[in-house]
């Protein structure tokens, strides 16, 4: 093939590229998943969002409480704090503590299945 030949085969080909990309909406499949991307308009400026940045790196906390640190760790999670009144510890942060407790009764799958792990 000539060099002139592939000139414009390469020219056909960058103009027919931005066509793909025509539609703002995409659409990846991920085996029994689709998501859909689509562009949105932000309600803020870039003063408000350079703002937030700026407000975010003077106090790096995560909506879950945890702390993003510049260290080989990179994130620190919520602690429990403790405070002590009247005799007893109370809790003093913003942690729920009203999460379900796991059962320690086996049921008879369990034992069978630890039966057969654990018997030989």
């Amino acid at each position: 093939m000539s060099i002139r030949a592939t000139l414009v085969a390469l020219a056909l080909a960058g103009a027919a590229f931005p066509a793909a990309f025509a539609n703002n909406g995409a659409t990846q499949g991920a085996g029994y998943r689709d998501f859909q991307h689509h562009a949105t308009n932000s309600t803020k400026t870039r003063a408000e969002m350079q703002k937030e940045l700026e407000t975010f790196r003077k106090n790096p906390v995560t909506a879950d409480g945890g702390k993003i640190v510049n260290t080989e760790i990179g994130f620190v999670g919520p602690q429990d704090n403790y405070t002590q009144r009247g005799g007893a510890f109370a809790h003093t942060d913003t942690l729920p503590h009203n999460t379900a407790k796991p059962s320690l009764a086996m049921t008879d799958a369990d034992k069978r299945l630890q039966r057969e792990l654990y018997s030989r």
